[in-house]
């Protein structure tokens, strides 16, 4: 996790690399067992995310995720310390945009 994630940030490198990976810890426990992929993408990808920005995710699943896994993972991070609003797409659901978007520059956290 220690790339360039944090070369152009306007955020000190240690707070982004704990914000980024505890948010990757709750995610990848919450959806442990289920075969699906997540991605990181948007402004946090390209080191240009600030303190006002959101941490955009993408989960692409096998199988559908029930909801119930995702009112858990939503939950969990709510309650989490994170100071940031985190936006969790189902790449199932999402316009071909955004699909594409992800596909392009997402930096893929779970496979």
């Amino acid at each position: 996790m220690k790339n360039n994630f944090a070369q152009q940030s306007n955020l000190p490198s240690s707070d982004r690399d704990e914000v980024l990976t505890y948010l990757r810890h709750i995610i990848t426990d919450q959806l442990k067992g289920k075969t699906c992929n997540v991605y990181l993408f948007g402004s946090w990808t390209r080191n240009e995310e600030k303190r006002t920005s959101d941490i955009d995710i993408a989960i692409e699943s096998k199988k559908q995720l029930s909801e119930q896994c995702w009112l858990e993972l939503s939950e969990r991070i709510e309650e989490s310390y994170l100071p940031y609003r985190v936006d969790i797409v189902n790449l199932s659901n999402a316009s071909q945009v955004i699909q594409e978007k992800v596909k392009k520059e997402g930096v893929i956290w779970k496979d």
